[in-house]
């Protein structure tokens, strides 16, 4: 017998089938709607973010209304950052009580590293809608 390697490198129509097959089921069939997220789903998910955009320059002051980025994104990208209750939105303000503790992973961001002391509290942090997106306007960490 004859073995060949099979490679799907060397069979284009096998790899589109796959994928095919592979974005079908992660896909579904039907009219299954996409969920949207509510408003308060989109302000925790903001918060919750921050330590992850904070390994970009770029990335962490898009997430604040102009201006409003703080100097040091290394102590954001250093913190393990959680939201404690539901936060509270009137109109195109959100306040939210966050929870702010030492991050543990060792990892490097775009011109950081999570090597930065974090003192352990709880922090209120202000969002504001602008242009229909919800922004940092004052995250403070706790005082260290």
């Amino acid at each position: 017998m004859n073995f060949r390697k099979f490679s799907l490198v060397d069979r284009p129509r096998v790899v589109v089938a796959v994928l095919g097959l592979i974005t079908t089921g992660f896909c579904g069939c039907g009219g299954r709607d996409v969920p949207v997220l509510d408003e308060t789903q989109v302000v925790e998910a903001v918060v919750t973010a921050i330590g992850d955009a904070a390994g970009d320059e770029a990335a962490f002051k898009a997430m604040f209304v102009d201006g409003a980025a703080p100097e040091d994104r290394r102590t954001y990208f250093s913190a393990a950052i959680s939201i404690v209750g539901p936060p509270t939105i009137e109109g195109d303000t959100a306040t939210a009580t966050v929870k702010v503790t030492q991050g543990n992973a060792e990892s490097e961001g775009s011109g950081g590293t999570k090597s930065a002391k974090v003192a352990d509290g709880e922090v209120t942090w202000t969002l504001q809608k602008v242009s229909g997106e919800w922004k940092l306007k004052d995250a403070p960490l706790p005082e260290v």
